[in-house]
């Protein structure tokens, strides 16, 4: 209870989301895999840092649902959440062994699905493919943010990332994604 900072109703576009989800537990429709190519030398510990500032910054992205015993469901926004971070190295595999293994990790990825009454209801993976070659994964449930903020999102971690890389810091606004 000490790491709850709020506690919303959902939209009704979150509600018709949750019910979907629960009626079709096994359906990944709801379950949305972001696959970016990222090359040059990569900063994992900068890019991980400015990952953490934008879900400090969104309250959404520290949230998790709950539904049970209550009369409408809810949204609790956690005050921190730890974000699930893999690495993975694929370097020794040709490029038709890293795209099996792709299909596969993403496969596997999905079936993992999220918990929904635990934060955070995403994760991120960072594949090292070559020297300077990078697949970077953002699973994350629909149920948190729509394409438009996904926008928002991205532009922010790549601005704090920049940031970081030119040793400078951006100013932590709270912002509604």
């Amino acid at each position: 209870m000490n790491n709850i900072e709020d506690i919303y109703e959902l939209s009704p576009m979150q509600q018709g989301m949750l019910f979907h989800t629960l009626y079709a537990p096994e359906s990944e429709v709801y379950f949305e895999q972001l696959l970016c190519i990222l090359s040059g030398e990569l900063n994992f510990t900068a890019f991980q840092q400015a990952w953490e500032q934008v879900v400090a910054r969104h309250p959404v992205l520290r949230s998790s649902f709950y539904w049970e015993e209550i009369e409408k469901p809810l949204q609790m926004v956690s005050k921190q959440v730890d974000l699930p971070w893999e690495k993975l190295d694929w370097r020794n595999f040709t490029p038709d062994e890293q795209q099996q293994q792709l299909e596969d990790f993403l496969s596997s990825d999905r079936q993992k699905g999220f918990e929904l009454d635990v934060a955070p209801l995403m994760r991120f993976t960072v594949i090292w493919l070559g020297d300077y070659t990078y697949q970077f994964i953002w699973s994350h449930h629909h149920i948190l943010f729509d394409g438009w903020s996904m926008q928002i999102i991205l532009k922010e971690v790549l601005a704090f990332y920049e940031a970081h890389q030119r040793g400078e810091h951006l100013p932590r606004i709270s912002h509604k994604a």
